[in-house]
């Protein structure tokens, strides 16, 4: 089995609970680590026999910058969705970033949410 991680994937979204949010664009981040069972291309040296993580960046940013949604958690998931949709069979692991969260107590950094592949509904 191999992991490949991607780290701080920018983009811009209009996500947020309230409308006002929703109007402008905000800054967002995710990372996210796939894990691939099999050579995965160790031995050929192949994009074709691995994933490629350009793709799965893509996804993430086209999702990102697409439709808004309230909850970073909704979000999120429908993200998870689209990268097990591009490849079958891997498990994910995602968390995704609303940089500067406005009117947050404290002025944090980032709130965020996780998500993961659910191994035990595959097994079923």
């Amino acid at each position: 089995m191999i992991t490949i991680v991607l780290r701080d994937i920018g983009f811009e979204g209009r996500h947020g609970a309230t409308a006002i949010e929703r109007k402008s664009l905000r800054k967002f981040e995710a990372d996210m680590e796939v894990d691939i069972d099999g050579d995965s291309g160790q031995r050929t040296d192949r994009l074709a026999d691995t994933v490629d993580y350009s793709a799965l960046a893509e996804t993430i940013v086209g999702i990102g910058a697409g439709e808004p949604h309230r909850l970073l958690e909704s979000l999120a998931r429908r993200m998870l969705d689209a990268l097990e949709a591009r490849v079958p069979g891997a498990r994910f692991r995602l968390e995704l970033r609303k940089l500067n969260p406005p009117s947050c107590a404290g002025h944090p950094a980032f709130s965020a949410v996780r998500v993961q592949t659910d191994v035990s509904a595959r097994r079923r």
